[in-house]
């Protein structure tokens, strides 16, 4: 089977280096292991540059804000149909962008098209503000989604949405949470992982590994640090990752006086960041409450790495995990809550063997990319009913 591979991602802190696209990474490479051919038209950024193992067409983007997607939809297009010419795909695989280009190819070239959802596609949708460009976003999404053969969501609360709000038939749903490469996120020795990268030993670290926008709830961490050291004064803070929220959360820690206990790690390669979660001694997603639908790979990471974790009770967390898989759960946006979790589990070395342990158990059982690869697979194998509209010349 060949597979075209669309996948569009722009972070506006860090368009040089965006760090969203492991997914879809890692979707390739299962691919490509099981016999198959796959193509990957990411924009050209540095972490695309870095890919092998499976073909890469890197797209050029113009720099400015607004032509940079109208960019990469024009030139993916025209690579992807250079590219067919030679061989066309069964498959065309895009992660949801607000353009149809995907779709409109893969019907041009006769290949089934899947598209990936993550997150609501129209995220600051609102009942009462509906200005034009949120309902033109709508009406697009509604319009792709219902046509492409079938779509992936990451959480049930996705798949509920995108049947109810963008009018997808349940049948061509289906729910592939994120998941984490067993291989290399593997359990390591903490004190070996610390002088690898240069960490004191004597010490206890609350970690977390991630990009810095606001709904991670990282402002909550660090209120949470406040309290944590009046009873732990030598416990050290390691974040790991940068983003938007970077310049005030460190401004934040400056005025809690907690810059002393917190290492900014900044961004890595993401085949170091197994050592930075090894020495870790447990790893928190304090996601806000209002942070909406999301399948995190870093809660993923952190248990194929044997950590015990520490994250906010939401709905698409509470949905996958529980205090058997290794992830204790905390109200959302409580520091106090968050503090007194990680003061008790810090306290509590047998937990934390034994959450470690069961997390560890937990991804090898169902969530490393392998097993969702499978997964994947095995659905697009299935039969599907055609997909019918009032006016098919459409699509």
């Amino acid at each position: 089977m060949r597979w075209f591979l669309f996948c569009y991602w722009y972070e506006p802190d860090a368009p040089s280096d965006p760090v969203g696209l492991v997914r879809l990474w890692s979707l390739a490479r299962q691919l490509v292991e099981r016999g198959d051919s796959v193509t990957v038209l990411p924009p050209r950024y540095r972490s695309s540059l870095l890919q092998r193992g499976f073909s890469t067409a890197r797209i050029p983007l113009l720099p400015w804000p607004l032509l940079r997607p109208i960019s990469y939809a024009v030139f993916s297009s025209i690579v992807a149909l250079v590219r067919a010419c030679r061989s066309k795909p069964d498959v065309v695989y895009y992660r949801w962008m607000d353009s149809p280009h995907p779709l409109l190819f893969a019907r041009l070239v006769g290949a089934q098209c899947v598209c990936e959802v993550n997150g609501d596609p129209v995220p600051d949708w609102s009942e009462t503000d509906r200005t034009g460009k949120r309902r033109f976003r709508h009406w697009l999404a509604s319009f792709a989604l219902s046509r492409c053969d079938r779509v992936v969501v990451l959480t049930e609360g996705l798949r509920d949405l995108v049947v109810r709000r963008y009018r997808v038939a349940t049948e061509r749903v289906a729910v592939l949470p994120s998941g984490t490469d067993t291989g290399l996120f593997i359990p390591q020795e903490a004190v070996v992982c610390r002088r690898r990268i240069g960490l004191g030993l004597d010490r206890d670290y609350i970690g977390f590994v991630g990009s810095f926008y606001r709904y991670q709830g990282l402002q909550c961490l660090l209120e949470a640090m406040v309290i944590i050291r009046r009873t732990i004064p030598s416990v050290h803070l390691l974040l790991v990752g940068d983003g938007e929220a970077a310049q005030e959360l460190k401004q934040q820690a400056g005025r809690l006086a907690l810059n002393p206990c917190i290492t900014w790690a900044g961004r890595i390669p993401y085949q170091e960041v197994p050592t930075w979660i090894g020495a870790m001694t447990l790893c928190v997603a304090p996601f806000r409450g209002d942070r909406g639908e999301t399948s995190p790979v870093k809660i993923f990471d952190y248990l194929a790495c044997g950590k015990p974790v520490i994250a906010s009770a939401i709905p698409s967390v509470t949905g996958t995990f529980f205090q058997e898989t290794g992830v204790a759960l905390v109200p959302p946006d409580d520091p106090a809550a968050l503090a007194q979790a990680v003061l008790g589990l810090l306290n509590d070395p047998e937990r934390q063997s034994h959450m470690a342990a069961q997390g560890r158990r937990f991804v090898e059982q169902g969530y490393s990319w392998t097993d969702l690869t499978n997964r994947l697979k095995e659905w697009l194998a299935t039969r599907q009913v055609p997909i019918q509209h009032a006016h098919p010349r459409v699509l």
